[in-house]
Protein backbone atom coordinates (compact mmCIF):
# COMPACT_ATOMS: atom_id res chain seq x y z
CA UNK A 1 0.00 0.00 0.00
CA UNK A 2 1.40 3.41 -0.98
CA UNK A 3 1.92 6.07 1.69
CA UNK A 4 -0.66 8.32 -0.01
CA UNK A 5 -3.27 5.55 -0.03
CA UNK A 6 -2.49 4.64 3.59
CA UNK A 7 -2.90 8.26 4.66
CA UNK A 8 -6.27 8.43 2.90
CA UNK A 9 -7.58 5.17 4.34
CA UNK A 10 -6.15 5.56 7.86
CA UNK A 11 -5.76 9.32 8.40
CA UNK A 12 -5.44 9.12 12.18
CA UNK A 13 -2.56 6.66 11.94
CA UNK A 14 -0.80 8.80 9.33
CA UNK A 15 -1.38 11.90 11.45
CA UNK A 16 -0.08 10.15 14.58
CA UNK A 17 3.11 9.10 12.80
CA UNK A 18 3.66 12.59 11.37
CA UNK A 19 2.95 14.38 14.67
CA UNK A 20 5.04 11.89 16.62
CA UNK A 21 8.02 12.48 14.33
CA UNK A 22 7.62 16.27 14.41
CA UNK A 23 7.34 16.44 18.18
CA UNK A 24 10.27 14.07 18.62
CA UNK A 25 12.35 16.43 16.49
CA UNK A 26 11.02 19.30 18.59
CA UNK A 27 12.02 17.63 21.84
CA UNK A 28 15.52 16.84 20.62
CA UNK A 29 15.95 20.34 19.19
CA UNK A 30 14.88 21.95 22.46
CA UNK A 31 17.26 19.73 24.41
CA UNK A 32 20.18 20.79 22.18
CA UNK A 33 20.96 24.47 22.98
CA UNK A 34 22.21 25.49 19.48
CA UNK A 35 18.79 24.75 17.93
CA UNK A 36 16.58 25.98 20.77
CA UNK A 37 16.21 29.54 19.43
CA UNK A 38 15.23 28.23 15.99
CA UNK A 39 12.55 26.06 17.55
CA UNK A 40 11.27 29.02 19.55
CA UNK A 41 10.95 31.11 16.38
CA UNK A 42 8.92 28.36 14.70
CA UNK A 43 6.59 27.74 17.66
CA UNK A 44 3.50 29.83 16.74
CA UNK A 45 3.52 28.70 13.10
CA UNK A 46 3.97 25.07 14.14
CA UNK A 47 1.07 25.27 16.60
CA UNK A 48 -1.21 26.85 14.02
CA UNK A 49 -0.28 24.37 11.27
CA UNK A 50 -0.60 21.21 13.35
CA UNK A 51 -3.74 22.47 15.09
CA UNK A 52 -5.38 23.34 11.78
CA UNK A 53 -4.55 19.88 10.42
CA UNK A 54 -6.03 18.22 13.50
CA UNK A 55 -9.18 20.36 13.30
CA UNK A 56 -9.71 19.55 9.62
CA UNK A 57 -9.32 15.83 10.28
CA UNK A 58 -11.79 16.08 13.16
CA UNK A 59 -14.55 17.82 11.18
CA UNK A 60 -17.61 15.58 11.44
CA UNK A 61 -19.58 14.60 8.36
CA UNK A 62 -22.80 15.63 10.07
CA UNK A 63 -23.57 18.80 12.06
CA UNK A 64 -20.43 20.42 10.71
CA UNK A 65 -21.81 23.95 11.08
CA UNK A 66 -22.59 23.41 14.78
CA UNK A 67 -19.11 21.96 15.32
CA UNK A 68 -17.41 24.92 13.65
CA UNK A 69 -19.64 27.40 15.50
CA UNK A 70 -18.64 25.79 18.81
CA UNK A 71 -14.95 25.98 17.85
CA UNK A 72 -15.23 29.64 16.80
CA UNK A 73 -17.16 30.73 19.89
CA UNK A 74 -14.76 28.79 22.14
CA UNK A 75 -11.85 30.54 20.46
CA UNK A 76 -13.38 33.98 20.90
CA UNK A 77 -14.33 33.30 24.52
CA UNK A 78 -10.94 31.95 25.56
CA UNK A 79 -9.09 34.70 23.71
CA UNK A 80 -11.28 37.33 25.37
CA UNK A 81 -10.67 35.81 28.81
CA UNK A 82 -6.93 35.77 28.13
CA UNK A 83 -7.03 39.43 27.09
CA UNK A 84 -8.98 40.35 30.22
CA UNK A 85 -6.59 38.25 32.29
CA UNK A 86 -3.50 39.97 30.92
CA UNK A 87 -5.04 43.41 31.37
CA UNK A 88 -6.42 42.92 34.88
CA UNK A 89 -4.84 39.84 36.47
CA UNK A 90 -8.32 38.84 37.65
CA UNK A 91 -8.84 35.68 35.59
CA UNK A 92 -5.71 33.55 35.85
CA UNK A 93 -3.57 35.82 38.03
CA UNK A 94 -1.04 38.50 37.10
CA UNK A 95 1.00 37.47 34.04
CA UNK A 96 2.18 38.62 30.63
CA UNK A 97 3.10 36.91 27.39
CA UNK A 98 6.61 36.95 25.98
CA UNK A 99 7.54 37.18 22.28
CA UNK A 100 7.94 33.44 21.64
CA UNK A 101 4.30 32.74 20.71
CA UNK A 102 4.22 35.49 18.09
CA UNK A 103 2.73 38.95 17.73
CA UNK A 104 0.22 40.07 20.36
CA UNK A 105 -3.32 41.33 19.96
CA UNK A 106 -4.54 43.00 23.16
CA UNK A 107 -1.51 41.53 24.85
CA UNK A 108 -2.31 37.94 23.79
CA UNK A 109 -0.81 35.85 20.95
CA UNK A 110 -3.73 34.72 18.71
CA UNK A 111 -2.43 31.14 18.75
CA UNK A 112 -3.30 30.88 22.45
CA UNK A 113 -7.06 30.80 21.88
CA UNK A 114 -6.59 28.27 19.09
CA UNK A 115 -4.60 25.93 21.30
CA UNK A 116 -7.26 26.29 24.03
CA UNK A 117 -9.83 25.02 21.53
CA UNK A 118 -7.68 22.10 20.45
CA UNK A 119 -6.93 20.95 24.01
CA UNK A 120 -10.58 21.14 25.08
CA UNK A 121 -11.70 19.45 21.86
CA UNK A 122 -9.16 16.66 22.35
CA UNK A 123 -10.49 15.65 25.75
CA UNK A 124 -14.16 16.52 25.16
CA UNK A 125 -14.14 14.44 21.99
CA UNK A 126 -12.51 11.48 23.71
CA UNK A 127 -14.79 11.48 26.76
CA UNK A 128 -17.93 12.03 24.68
CA UNK A 129 -17.40 8.58 23.19
CA UNK A 130 -17.61 6.85 26.57
CA UNK A 131 -20.90 5.49 27.96
CA UNK A 132 -22.54 8.39 29.77
CA UNK A 133 -19.85 10.71 28.46
CA UNK A 134 -22.30 13.50 27.71
CA UNK A 135 -23.10 13.65 31.44
CA UNK A 136 -19.72 13.34 33.17
CA UNK A 137 -17.49 14.16 30.20
CA UNK A 138 -17.25 17.90 30.93
CA UNK A 139 -15.87 17.29 34.44
CA UNK A 140 -13.33 14.79 33.12
CA UNK A 141 -12.40 17.17 30.31
CA UNK A 142 -11.89 20.06 32.75
CA UNK A 143 -9.75 17.83 35.00
CA UNK A 144 -7.63 16.59 32.09
CA UNK A 145 -7.17 20.11 30.67
CA UNK A 146 -6.09 21.42 34.08
CA UNK A 147 -3.62 18.54 34.43
CA UNK A 148 -2.30 19.38 30.97
CA UNK A 149 -1.70 22.96 32.06
CA UNK A 150 0.14 21.77 35.19
CA UNK A 151 2.50 19.73 33.00
CA UNK A 152 2.98 22.65 30.64
CA UNK A 153 3.42 25.57 33.04
CA UNK A 154 7.05 25.30 34.18
CA UNK A 155 8.22 24.50 30.63
CA UNK A 156 6.25 27.37 29.08
CA UNK A 157 7.71 29.76 31.63
CA UNK A 158 11.23 28.45 31.09
CA UNK A 159 10.92 28.79 27.31
CA UNK A 160 9.63 32.36 27.58
CA UNK A 161 6.03 31.75 26.49
CA UNK A 162 4.75 33.79 29.43
CA UNK A 163 5.82 35.01 32.88
CA UNK A 164 3.96 35.29 36.16
CA UNK A 165 4.25 38.32 38.37
CA UNK A 166 6.39 37.33 41.33
CA UNK A 167 7.55 34.13 39.58
CA UNK A 168 5.08 31.74 41.20
CA UNK A 169 2.10 30.07 39.52
CA UNK A 170 -1.08 31.05 41.40
CA UNK A 171 -3.71 28.44 42.24
CA UNK A 172 -6.15 30.85 40.63
CA UNK A 173 -4.65 29.87 37.28
CA UNK A 174 -5.61 26.21 37.71
CA UNK A 175 -9.08 27.11 38.99
CA UNK A 176 -9.62 29.28 35.90
CA UNK A 177 -8.40 26.52 33.60
CA UNK A 178 -10.83 24.07 35.20
CA UNK A 179 -13.84 26.39 34.99
CA UNK A 180 -13.16 27.58 31.43
CA UNK A 181 -12.63 24.03 30.16
CA UNK A 182 -15.72 22.90 32.07
CA UNK A 183 -17.89 25.58 30.46
CA UNK A 184 -16.61 24.98 26.93
CA UNK A 185 -16.87 21.20 27.19
CA UNK A 186 -20.35 21.47 28.73
CA UNK A 187 -21.46 23.46 25.68
CA UNK A 188 -19.87 20.78 23.49
CA UNK A 189 -21.80 18.10 25.38
CA UNK A 190 -25.13 19.95 25.29
CA UNK A 191 -24.79 20.34 21.52
CA UNK A 192 -24.15 16.59 21.24
CA UNK A 193 -21.03 17.08 19.15
CA UNK A 194 -18.58 14.35 18.28
CA UNK A 195 -15.40 14.78 16.21
CA UNK A 196 -14.48 12.49 13.37
CA UNK A 197 -11.46 10.43 14.33
CA UNK A 198 -8.95 11.16 17.06
CA UNK A 199 -6.59 13.78 15.58
CA UNK A 200 -7.10 16.40 18.35
CA UNK A 201 -6.40 13.80 21.05
CA UNK A 202 -3.28 12.67 19.18
CA UNK A 203 -2.08 16.27 19.05
CA UNK A 204 -2.82 16.88 22.74
CA UNK A 205 -0.97 13.67 23.68
CA UNK A 206 2.05 14.78 21.64
CA UNK A 207 2.03 18.19 23.32
CA UNK A 208 1.73 16.60 26.77
CA UNK A 209 4.66 14.30 25.98
CA UNK A 210 6.70 17.26 24.71
CA UNK A 211 6.10 19.32 27.83
CA UNK A 212 6.50 16.31 30.10
CA UNK A 213 9.90 15.35 28.72
CA UNK A 214 11.19 18.92 28.79
CA UNK A 215 9.81 19.44 32.30
CA UNK A 216 11.82 16.46 33.53
CA UNK A 217 14.94 17.12 31.45
CA UNK A 218 15.24 20.91 31.70
CA UNK A 219 12.93 22.32 34.32
CA UNK A 220 12.38 19.51 36.81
Amino acid sequence: MSSARAAKERPDLAFAILIGCLYLVGIMSHLWPPTRDLMAAMTPYFLFATGAAALLLALPRERRAAFLAWALLSYLATFALEAIGVATGKVFGAYEYGPVLGAHVLGVPPVIGFNWVMIILAFAGAFSRLPGGRIYGPVLTATAATAFDWIMESVAIGLGYWAWEGGGIPLQNYAAWFLIALAASAAYSVLGLKPRGHAPLILAAAQAAFFGVLRIALFG
